[in-house]
């Protein structure tokens, strides 16, 4: 119960507890506090009892989550709906990709890996597409500035990934030679597809960074358009 002159500054205390204690948000908390104040002013002098004005000012804040900066309510379900969906389908896509690659040990498991993603991301997809018209309207807070973070660092750590990779390749294949100054060859059209494949298969991994993308793309699509 609110029964004195600092229920709303308690409340409002109560409300921003699991917050960081940041310059926006102190701003934020310190300006939630200065509107209740002026809502139950203005209840009180319309001859409202204290406690009922105190109960009206406060009722429609349960959370602060969608005031931060950057936090947006979206439809979970669909959210991770769609993002199953595309899972399915990037993983779909580099199993085709991967098959001319079985001709070597690595390829096959690759190729193996990418068909388990397809059979469990396509039972997940089938499986949440029954419940669809049922979690439709769920909903969820997320960080869309963190997540579009994310994406960036995503598309750098994978970018670094390959460089690494196929800088590790060549080393393999063709540091001996380089070292001792001996030409480069590749002799016949299979030495070339055995050469090739070690810088083919890093590049598959390119559907992570891309469903981190997805996610940040879908958080703006999904997000609920309050009236």
């Amino acid at each position: 119960m609110y029964n004195n002159s600092n229920d709303l500054e308690i409340f409002v205390e109560r409300l921003f507890a699991n917050q960081r204690k940041t310059k926006e948000v102190v701003e934020l908390k310190n300006e939630v506090l200065s509107n209740l104040e002026a809502r139950v002013s203005d209840y009180l002098e319309n001859g409202m009892e204290y406690q009922s004005a105190i109960s009206l000012a406060i009722h429609n804040i349960d959370n602060i989550e969608t005031l931060i900066d950057d936090n947006q309510k979206v439809y979970s379900y669909r959210l991770r709906y769609e993002l199953v969906q595309s899972t399915l389908i990037y993983s779909l896509l580099a199993w085709i990709c991967t098959i001319p690659f079985r001709f070597v040990a690595n390829g096959i498991w690759a190729n193996m890996l990418f068909l388990c993603i397809v059979i469990l991301s396509g039972a997940a997809y089938l499986s949440m597409s029954r419940h669809l018209k049922r979690y439709d309207k769920q909903t969820a807070i997320i960080n869309a500035g963190k997540l579009a973070k994310w994406c960036k660092w995503a598309w750098w750590l994978w970018g670094a990934f390959i460089v690494v990779m196929w800088a590790y390749t060549f080393i393999i294949q063709f540091g001996s030679d380089v070292w001792f100054g001996r030409e480069l060859r590749i002799h016949g059209p299979y030495s070339f597809y055995i050469s090739f494949v070690p810088y083919a298969l890093p590049l598959t991994s390119i559907m992570i960074p891309q469903l981190i993308h997805r996610a940040s793309k879908l958080t703006t699509q999904l997000e609920v358009k309050e009236s």
